[in-house]
């Protein structure tokens, strides 16, 4: 059934039929239902998103600081080196220790990153399975 108004202007979408928007809807009775249980999904995902960055960023904080003081302690004992050996072996140690820190924190700001996005999605996800559900039920 096509909608109708008593409005003086045309309807601007003459073959619009509500009944079978209402089918494809989570809730049919209820549009402003669905557009508010989006725009929920959309604040969690938000939310999710925001909590991910902040820990990334604390993460890559952390790390830096941490390379810095290695760095810092490298060239404390670089000064107390007592041969051009003993100093390649620091430098060599350094440089082993820095790559192993920073392969390590690349991992994990990966698995950070996986696990934002995956609860980022997580809200739209729940809303597609409701429209697919009821699509395959109308």
């Amino acid at each position: 059934m096509t909608s109708t108004t008593s409005s003086a202007f045309k309807f601007p979408f003459a073959g619009f039929d509500s009944e079978m928007l209402a089918k494809y809807l989570p809730q049919a009775d209820s549009v402003s239902a669905f557009a508010k249980e989006t725009f929920e999904a959309s604040s969690a995902s938000t939310r999710a998103s925001v909590k991910g960055m902040q820990d990334a960023g604390q993460s890559v904080a952390e790390h830096v600081k941490s390379q810095f003081d290695l760095t810092v302690e490298t060239g404390k004992k670089l000064v107390k080196a007592e041969s051009l050996k003993d100093a390649l072996s620091i430098q060599t140690g350094y440089v082993k220790s820095a790559f192993e820190k920073n392969v390590k924190n690349y991992n994990d700001l990966s698995d950070l990153f996986v696990d934002t996005f995956a609860e980022a999605i997580a809200p739209f996800s729940k809303q597609t399975k409701k429209v697919a559900k009821a699509a395959k039920s109308a």
